[in-house]
C-alpha cells in the first residue's frame, strides 16, 4: 500500500502541472489580445463592401478581394473567381498611428504613378476585432484625374492554426535568396532589381515578384495551404501565371527552421512537368 505522503506528493505535482498549463494557455491568449490591441490590422481580411468612383454609396465588390497586413507590410489581390483572372494586385509597407494608418505602395499590377506614393487613411476596428473599415482620399497624381474617395469594409478570415500544426507551418513574410525553375541546372539568386516575397499566414499564401525600381508587377500567385502527410500543400485561388494552377493541390517537400524556408516540388502541366526549388529567408 502506498503511503499517504506519496499520494499527496503526486496530487501536488498534478496540480502544479495543471496550473502551469492553464497559465501557459492564459499567457498565449493574453499575448494574442495584446498584439491585436497594438495593431488591429494584422491578419488576413476579405472585402465585403466598397465605394466605386461613380457611386454615391458602398456596394458589394464585383471581384473577390483579400488584403493582408503583417507587422509592417501589406498585400492585396482582387480576382474574378469565375473568369480565373486577376483584376488587381499590389502592396508595400505601412505604419499605424492612433486610428490612422499610412500605406506606401511598392508595387502594383497596373501601370500606376501611385507607386512610391504614401496615402493616409482612417480606420475603425470592430469591437470583436473581426472587422475594420478603411476611409480616406487618394490624391490623384495625374493631371485632370479626380481624387479617389476610398471607402472599403473588411471582415477577418480564417481560424488560427492548431498549436501542433503552427509549429510546422512556415508562417511569416519571406524573401527569396535563390531559386531553380524548369530546366535550370542550379539555383540562382534573383536579379538585383527584382524582389520576390512570399507571405504565409495561418490561412493563405501570397507570392509576388516585382521590380523594386519601377514597382512593376512581374507575377503573383495566391491561395490556401495545408500541412498534410509531412508536406506543405498549396491550392491556388488566383494567379497571373498559368491558369492550369487554379484549384490544383500542389504538394511540396519543405524545410523550415524558423529563419529559413525551402520548398521543392514538381508541378504538372499539359506540356510536361516543371521543377521548382525556392529558398527563402525571413523578413518578418
Amino acid at each position: 500500500m502506498r503511503k499517504p505522503t506519496f499520494l499527496l506528493a503526486v496530487l501536488a505535482l498534478l496540480s502544479f502541472v495543471a496550473c502551469k498549463q492553464n497559465t501557459s494557455t492564459d499567457n498565449t491568449k493574453e499575448e494574442a489580445e495584446e498584439e491585436a490591441a497594438a495593431n488591429p490590422l494584422a491578419g488576413a481580411w476579405k472585402m465585403t463592401a466598397w465605394k466605386p468612383a461613380d457611386s454615391e454609396g458602398q456596394v458589394a465588390p464585383d471581384v473577390v478581394q483579400y488584403k493582408f497586413y503583417t507587422d509592417s507590410h501589406f498585400f492585396f489581390v482582387g480576382y474574378d473567381d469565375k473568369a480565373d483572372t486577376v483584376a488587381q494586385a499590389g502592396g508595400g509597407t505601412y505604419t499605424v498611428d492612433d486610428g490612422t494608418f499610412t500605406e506606401k505602395i511598392a508595387f502594383a499590377s497596373w501601370d500606376s504613378p501611385n507607386v512610391g506614393t504614401s496615402y493616409t487613411f482612417d480606420f475603425t476596428a470592430g469591437e470583436d476585432g473581426n472587422t475594420f473599415k478603411q476611409r480616406g482620399v487618394m490624391k490623384s497624381n495625374v493631371e485632370g484625374e479626380p481624387d479617389f474617395q476610398l471607402a472599403e469594409d473588411y471582415v477577418k478570415v480564417g481560424p488560427a492554426l492548431e498549436p501542433a500544426v503552427a509549429e510546422k507551418a512556415p508562417v511569416g513574410l519571406w524573401k527569396i535568396t535563390k531559386s531553380l525553375y524548369g530546366d535550370q541546372e542550379e539555383a540562382t539568386a534573383p536579379a538585383d532589381s527584382m524582389v520576390i516575397h512570399k507571405l504565409v499566414t495561418p490561412t493563405h499564401f501570397y507570392v509576388v515578384t516585382y521590380n523594386k525600381n519601377t514597382g512593376k508587377l512581374d507575377g503573383m500567385t495566391f491561395g490556401t495551404y495545408e500541412m498534410k502527410d509531412g508536406k506543405y500543400v498549396e491550392t491556388v485561388m488566383a494567379t497571373t501565371r498559368s491558369i492550369e494552377l487554379i484549384d490544383k493541390m500542389q504538394p511540396f517537400e519543405y524545410e523550415y527552421t524558423g529563419d529559413s524556408f525551402t520548398q521543392k516540388g514538381v508541378m504538372e502541366f499539359t506540356d510536361g512537368p516543371f521543377e521548382l526549388e525556392e529558398y527563402y529567408t525571413r523578413v518578418e
